[in-house]
């Protein structure tokens, strides 16, 4: 078979059984899904809607990967959301809080860029509980366990921008496995990888880790539009005093 017919059955084979676990959890999706590869992809994969159908893009490095089922049953939660209307999936709301704040602080791209990945791991966390529920054997919790232990960093780069990022980033992965119960056979090592970043950094750091750590494992997936709104300009509130006070902190060590 030739190796662009072998990637594709891989890759229905992948849809097909995402499709089915959607369904076990109670999580069926209803529209058209078709799943397709770009060679030239840096990210491992996203999901868009195109025409009557949702299209889940893969990168053809992601096809070699032990995560390719969890990229996919990811993706396949993302549409989920977007089919119900989520708060969390609704463009318009998004892009109103990320351009307000834009427009009263004065963000420069770079720092809009920052929180909008920090929505982006809101967004995901809540997915998330979908992707959790559906993997559930020991080599697949062992695997999730690897992916988010890797995303922990230890050491701050010295960008006030890029650092803050990174708070957010390890409160996401820590937060990701804690609101699931699989925190604990990795504790160590995550925690202990943090802590030295947060050492490095500053001491806001710690404030502002444990806050939206905290609002990232418990926040409900079933928030009012009004609701979701206004914590999720609180969060990126914080990322956004965390960016600015770190700056401040870096240039008076200077």
């Amino acid at each position: 078979m030739p190796a662009r017919e072998q990637d594709d059955e891989s890759l229905n084979k992948s849809l097909a059984w995402g499709l089915e676990r959607m369904a076990q959890v109670g999580c069926p999706i209803k529209s058209p899904v078709a799943i397709k590869i770009d060679p030239s992809l840096r990210i491992m994969g996203y999901a868009k809607h195109q025409g009557d159908q949702h299209v889940i893009i893969v990168a053809s490095w992601a096809l070699d990967s032990e995560m390719l089922g969890g990229l996919t049953l990811h993706e396949l939660a993302h549409i989920y959301h977007t089919e119900r209307n989520s708060p969390s999936h609704k463009s318009d709301l998004i892009q109103e809080v990320i351009s307000g704040m834009a427009d009263r602080e004065g963000l420069s791209a770079t720092e809009i860029e920052v929180l909008t990945d920090a929505f982006n791991n809101l967004q995901n966390i809540l997915v998330d509980d979908i992707v959790f529920a559906a993997m559930q054997s020991d080599r697949e919790i062992k695997m999730i366990q690897r992916f988010f232990v890797d995303w922990v960093s230890d050491r701050p780069t010295g960008d006030n921008r890029q650092d803050a990022a990174l708070v957010a980033r390890n409160a996401f992965a820590i937060a990701s496995l804690k609101r699931r119960g699989l925190y604990e056979p990795v504790e160590h090592t995550m925690s202990a990888k943090n802590q030295q970043f947060i050492t490095l950094y500053n001491k806001e750091a710690a404030r502002v880790f444990e806050s939206i750590e905290n609002f990232l494992e418990e926040s409900p997936t079933n928030l009012s539009e009004e609701d979701f709104r206004a914590a999720l300009q609180n969060y990126l509130e914080q990322i956004l005093t965390l960016m600015r006070q770190g700056r401040k902190s870096w240039e008076d060590l200077r």
